[in-house]
């Protein structure tokens, strides 16, 4: 795709529409994004005619690799309009939405790219292609994109530990049987798979998906506005703690500047050693 927009929204039917992430080859999630995707909530929300939105990316590799954590303290729309002071809101719109989301993931989605998933109603994966990881302890910070507030609601509290300890990459395989994606579906069925199954809700009567949504959700629970946002305050806090040195460390091995670093993160992550953060402890 050649446009610039972050978010492509192609309405492929007035009932479903489909967003397609698109910021380069590693699909970082910068203040575009984000403004972005607050206007395209606003739309859903206002739009009485869609059922269903499916979101994935334009990258063939990353879903969305991680938010940009070189402008992550941006304020795109003045004061109190970035990306900390305002996702807490705007997942807990998501999660709201009169609309059925899924997450159609196609590559790696690492940090904010499995917590955005994890805010989507569904996700689908490509068995060979998919990858998720919450990088974030192993790189010095906490998360803060809904990692705790989500992820033990799909996988548990074990494997929930599991996954945030181990900054590691766990496979659409795994993903599936720890229960974090809906299906690990082989790549060459995926597209066809997530259209269909789009078009089928799409189909289906408004009411019945909203009273669906709403009876599950008050039955089952979802975080709060509350939530999240300690959530994001306490990732905003640990940026500045001791730990954040191993960020630090991570930048000079190529994070976020090299492509094959970003594949490898999982395993990058191990590699910091007590030298790479001694320069940052002195």
């Amino acid at each position: 795709m050649s446009s610039t927009e972050a978010i492509i929204v192609n309405k492929i039917t007035p009932a479903y529409w489909r967003a397609t992430f698109n910021n380069g080859t590693l699909n970082l999630f910068g203040p575009e994004g984000h403004v972005a995707l607050k206007k395209l909530i606003d739309d859903l929300e206002a739009d009485k005619s869609v059922r269903v939105i499916v979101f994935d990316s334009s990258s063939p590799d990353f879903f969305i690799a991680h938010a940009d954590i070189l402008r992550v303290a941006e304020e795109p729309q003045g004061p109190g309009t970035g990306f900390v002071a305002t996702w807490a809101s705007l997942a807990v719109r998501i999660a709201s939405l009169p609309v059925l989301s899924i997450a159609a993931i196609r590559g790696y989605a690492r940090g904010f790219g499995a917590d955005f998933s994890s805010a989507c109603d569904l996700r689908f994966a490509s068995r060979e292609k998919a990858i998720f990881c919450q990088p974030e302890v192993g790189a010095g910070i906490i998360p803060g994109g809904g990692a705790f507030e989500l992820l033990p609601r799909r996988v548990g509290r074990a494997r929930a530990l599991e996954i945030l300890l181990s900054s590691d990459d766990y496979d659409a395989i795994t993903a599936e049987l720890y229960g974090w994606i809906n299906r690990a579906i082989p790549d060459a069925e995926f597209e066809d798979f997530v259209d269909k199954f789009a078009r089928r809700i799409a189909s289906f009567d408004a009411q019945l998906l909203i009273e669906t949504k709403r009876v599950v959700d008050s039955r089952w629970g979802m975080p709060s506005q509350v939530d999240f946002a300690a959530g994001m305050a306490l990732f905003g806090e640990s940026t500045k703690w001791p730990s954040a040195a191993r960020m630090k460390a991570l930048f000079d091995k190529g994070l976020q500047s090299d492509e094959e670093v970003e594949r490898n993160l999982g395993a990058v992550i191990g590699t910091v050693t007590e030298q790479d953060l001694a320069k940052y402890r002195e």
